[in-house]
């Protein structure tokens, strides 16, 4: 089994989607039937168990590990590094803002696309959708299983600061890390074959998941626009050409797509910035904190992937309900794991919070997670990782810039 590990989870996907095609074409239906004997139901399907082996202990896992790598990297702060980290910073929030925005866009420009996730007894005419108040929203949000486990792992932090324990409780954050992607790599697989299996043996089941192919339209197109203006922002304040950036970011993207993780991009990350003209030891924390709470590739595609879902529910989707989540995407992409498809859990919580069915949500994630492991988490890895390297660069670059009324 611990050969398993060294298998690209990439790799381990399409050979689970492989064999659930497989099984379809060749009739295997009772994979999605439940278990009975006789007329008594003794389990789920083999295919809604493979499921269940990711989204049963998904949450509270991830929600563990929220509390304590916010907890962790909060005592391990030491302070000083302050203009410096609000230079930095602001380019985060900055491209993040600019991520939001694009998204909200392209959902907008985009809103015709069918991309397959209405199901017959879900969204509008089944009598599940109620309308919720603008401020009953933001209640849910600001009460939400993933807020309070962000507040918990705030109050953590501080208590584990005043003990002394930072650099013990990164150690077993790091830990837990670990174990978490091992939990990935076996689980991921199996909910993969376990979703499209269930998927096929609906109506129509596979042109819905042909049509799910079309998210990738806004979602390539929101990261590409996002990413050509970061792009030219660096170029500017560095003071050199695009080419040159583009060169210095290269590897790093190919790193980012190929691992599909913002913590094993790491070492990518610091040479881009080096090759950036920043010292890669002066970047080292800024881009590592980075890797933590700068992910505007995260929201973008929780972003895109709620309001596509919401409108498929049948939930109508203004301006404010795109703002709202919006800013909800910013704020849980924070909290999201550097490690394949660990945001998946977020989207969720974002859906619960406007509206739709908590089992609808469930059948979304289980649906998207495919696709998400192919695709869409490696874009998205990749815009989260450049930002990282391009925000640090720039704002250590301005830090530096002396002023001209000191320059004779």
């Amino acid at each position: 089994m611990s050969k398993i590990h060294n298998i690209p989870l990439l790799l381990l996907v399409f050979l689970s989607a492989t064999a659930a095609m497989l099984c379809w074409v060749f009739g295997l239906s009772a994979l999605s039937s439940p278990i009975m004997m006789g007329d008594v139901f003794v389990s789920k399907s083999i295919a809604g168990l493979a499921k269940d082996a990711l989204f049963v202990p998904l949450k509270p896992l991830m929600y563990a590990l929220i509390i304590l790598s916010i907890g962790s990297s909060l005592a391990i702060s030491t302070g000083g590094l302050g203009a410096k980290f609000i230079r930095v910073f602001s380019f985060f929030i900055c491209f993040s803002l600019i991520g939001m925005a694009v998204g909200i866009g392209a959902f907008i420009l985009f809103s015709g696309l069918d991309i397959g996730l209405a199901l017959p007894n879900e969204g509008s005419g089944s009598g599940l959708i109620k309308e919720m108040p603008f401020l009953l929203k933001i209640y849910g949000v600001l009460t939400s299983a993933l807020m309070i486990s962000i507040y918990a792992g705030l109050v953590l932090g501080g208590a584990l600061k005043t003990a002394g324990l930072g650099q013990q409780a990164d150690e077993i954050s790091d830990l837990f890390i670990r174990g978490f992607r091992k939990f990935l790599q076996y689980t991921i697989p199996l909910a993969v074959f376990g979703s499209i299996t269930l998927a096929l043996n609906k109506p129509g089941g596979f042109e819905n998941l042909v049509k799910l192919l079309n998210l990738t339209i806004p979602y390539i197109f929101s990261m590409a626009i996002v990413w050509i203006i970061m792009v030219i922002t660096t170029a500017i304040i560095q003071g050199r050409g695009i080419n040159f950036v583009m060169r210095a970011v290269l590897p790093q993207a190919l790193v980012a797509v190929s691992t599909s993780s913002s913590m094993a991009t790491l070492p990518a990350t610091r040479e881009a910035c080096d090759q950036l003209g920043v010292d890669a030891d002066e970047a080292t924390p800024f881009y590592t904190i980075g890797a933590t709470i700068n992910m505007v590739g995260t929201l973008i595609g929780l972003l895109l992937l709620s309001l596509y879902t919401m409108k498929a529910f049948g939930i109508e989707v203004g301006l404010s309900d795109m703002t709202i989540v919006g800013f909800q995407s910013m704020i849980f992409a924070t909290a999201a794991a550097g490690t394949p498809s660990a945001s998946v859990v977020l989207l969720q919580d974002i859906l619960v919070s406007q509206g739709v069915s908590a089992e609808y949500a469930t059948y979304v994630t289980g649906i998207i997670i495919t696709i998400d492991t192919l695709i869409l988490d490696r874009l998205r890895t990749m815009l989260n990782t450049q930002s990282d390297s391009m925000s640090t660069a720039n704002g250590l670059k301005i830090y530096h810039k002396k002023p001209k009324i000191l320059i004779k």
